[in-house]
């Protein structure tokens, strides 16, 4: 990780297409500008990690169990309830944070 000091309306450099402006900083807040070419994907953190969370849950759903959970809503079942009837594989998923502001995703697979 490379840090580095830089003062309000100085630049940081990344590659030929990124450049971070320094906006403004005071009392521990800064804000940055970042212009990019319109292909680069830009997210603050949180946002990063919910979009991961949502295409980790994605790429291990199969259109069986989403066609079964889209019936039962139509049926008006409560969802709430059928969680306690899980079937044989569960799975937890698990944000963990910690007081660094690392944040990991975790996907636990349990076989009852």
């Amino acid at each position: 990780m490379l840090v580095i000091t830089r003062k309000n309306g100085q630049k940081i450099m990344i590659n030929d297409n990124i450049e971070i402006t320094i906006v403004e900083s005071k009392n521990g807040v800064c804000k940055v500008a970042i212009q990019a070419d319109k292909d680069v994907k830009i997210y603050r953190e949180e946002i990063y990690l919910q979009i991961k969370l949502a295409n980790m849950i994605g790429k291990n759903t199969n259109l069986t169990s989403v066609d079964s959970v889209s019936a039962m809503i139509k049926q008006g079942t409560d969802l709430n309830k059928q969680i306690d009837k899980s079937s044989s594989t569960e799975e937890e998923i698990i944000v963990d944070e910690k007081p660094t502001m690392n944040k990991s995703i975790r996907v636990n697979k349990k076989n009852s």
